[in-house]
C-alpha cells in the first residue's frame, strides 16, 4: 500500500503516539509510508489532492525510535505527491485544538475529495463531520449512555442536576483531553455559576450524570470497523485511573494505566454501537466506558496503542495494518468509492 498519515505537525510526533505505532508497522510490512499536514494540501481543477509529504526513506529501521528519528531528521525525504493516487489516507488530526479549524476542518474537506478519487480515507470524512462533537453520543440508545443534557443555559443545567438527584459532570461539548471538566456535587454548590461560565465560554455545555464506578477508572477500548481489536485472545483495551483528587483519568494529566478484562458489558456496548459506526465509516475508534455506560467516542485521534502494547506485550499496530491490508484490497477490487457497501460487506 501507499499510505499517508495526516498529522498536525511531523516534528511534534513522539515514539509513544498511536500514529507512530501504526506507521512503523506499515513500514515493517513493506508499505510506502509518508506523513503530511493539512497546511500542505492543495487541490486543482481536476479535483486531485496534492500535498508535500515527508518520508523517513528506505531504511532499514530496526525500531520505532530509528523510524521516527529518520522521519524528523535532516535527511528525511520530502516531495510533492498526488495524494489521490494513494491507497490509504489516515486522518490523524484533531481540529478541536483550534477554534477556527473546529468550525471548518480542512482535513475533512480534502478527505472528501480523496474519497471521491477512490482513496480509502480513515476515518470517513462524512462520519467525522457527524461525530465532530460529543453530541454524537445522543444517537445511541439511552441504555448504554449516561443521562445527558446539552445546553448553554445556566438555569437548565441547575434543573438537570436537581432532577437526576445525584452528582453531575460538566464539560465543553467540543472539548478534548480532559480540559475544563468539573464535578458538581449538587446544584447549590457555591461555585456552580462560575463553573458553568468557565465551561460554556467557547460554546455549549454537556452535563452528564456522574457514574460512581468512575472511582475504579474508565476503560479505553479500541475498535476497528465497530469490532474490538483482538491480538490472539487479548482485546485492545486498558483501564485508566484518575490521579488523587481528580475526576479525569487522561494519562497526560497524571492518570495511570492498568490491565483490565474484556467482559460481556464491553462486548454488548460494542455490538450496539457497531452498526452506526460502520454506516458512518468510522473505521478506527476509541470508546471510553465507565461501569456499563459509554461516556465518549473518540474518532479524530484515538490513542492507547502504546499503553496496551506495554501492558499486555502485544502488537496492536500490526493488527490494524493487517486489517487495513485486507480492506484496501477488497475496497479497490470490488467497491471503488462506495464505502457503505464496502463496510457492510465486511
Amino acid at each position: 500500500m501507499k499510505i499517508c498519515f495526516v498529522v498536525r505537525s511531523v516534528n511534534t510526533q513522539i515514539i509513544t503516539y498511536t500514529t507512530t505505532h501504526i506507521a512503523y508497522e506499515a513500514y515493517r510490512r513493506g508499505h510506502l509510508v509518508v506523513y503530511t499536514t493539512v497546511s500542505s494540501f492543495s487541490a486543482s481543477d481536476d479535483g486531485k489532492v496534492r500535498a508535500t509529504v515527508v518520508s523517513p526513506g528506505a531504511g532499514p529501521f530496526a525500531t520505532r525510535k530509528e523510524f521516527l528519528r529518520a522521519l524528523q531528521g535532516e535527511e528525511a525525504e520530502r516531495a510533492e505527491v498526488i495524494l489521490s493516487d494513494f491507497d490509504v489516507v489516515f486522518l490523524r488530526y484533531n481540529p478541536n485544538e483550534s477554534d477556527e479549524e473546529r468550525a471548518h476542518n480542512p482535513a475533512i474537506e480534502f478527505g472528501r475529495l480523496l474519497k471521491a478519487h477512490g482513496v480509502f480515507v480513515a476515518n470517513d470524512p462524512g462520519g467525522l463531520t457527524k461525530a465532530s462533537s460529543k453530541m454524537y453520543l445522543s444517537a445511541f440508545p439511552e441504555q448504554i449512555r449516561a443521562r445527558t443534557l446539552i445546553t448553554r443555559s445556566t438555569v437548565k443545567i441547575k434543573e438537570f442536576v436537581r432532577e437526576i438527584k445525584k452528582p453531575a459532570i460538566l464539560k465543553p461539548l467540543t472539548g478534548f483531553g480532559g480540559q475544563d471538566v468539573f464535578f458538581i456535587k449538587n446544584p447549590r454548590d457555591i461555585n456552580i455559576n462560575q463553573i458553568i461560565s468557565t465551561v460554556s465560554k467557547n460554546g455549549y455545555v454537556m452535563a452528564q450524570e456522574y457514574i460512581p464506578e468512575v472511582k475504579k477508572g474508565d476503560k479505553r477500548l479500541l475498535l476497528l470497523n465497530g469490532s474490538p481489536i483482538f491480538c490472539g485472545d487479548r482485546v485492545a483495551m486498558y483501564r485508566r485511573m484518575a490521579p488523587q483528587g481528580d475526576i479525569r483519568s487522561n494519562i497526560h494529566i497524571g492518570g495511570t494505566r492498568k490491565t483490565v478484562e474484556y467482559t460481556k458489558v464491553e462486548a454488548k456496548i460494542a455490538e450496539i454501537i457497531r452498526p452506526k459506526l460502520i454506516a458512518d465509516g468510522l473505521y478506527f475508534v476509541g470508546v471510553d466506558i465507565v461501569g456499563s455506560k459509554l461516556l465518549e467516542i473518540n474518532v479524530f485521534c484515538p490513542g492507547g496503542i502504546n499503553n496496551i502494547n506495554e501492558l499486555y506485550d502485544i502488537n496492536v499496530g500490526e493488527a490494524v495494518i493487517q486489517d487495513l491490508e485486507k480492506r484496501v484490497r477488497i475496497w479497490k477490487t470490488h467497491y471503488g468509492t462506495d464505502s457503505l457497501a464496502f463496510q457492510r460487506a465486511l
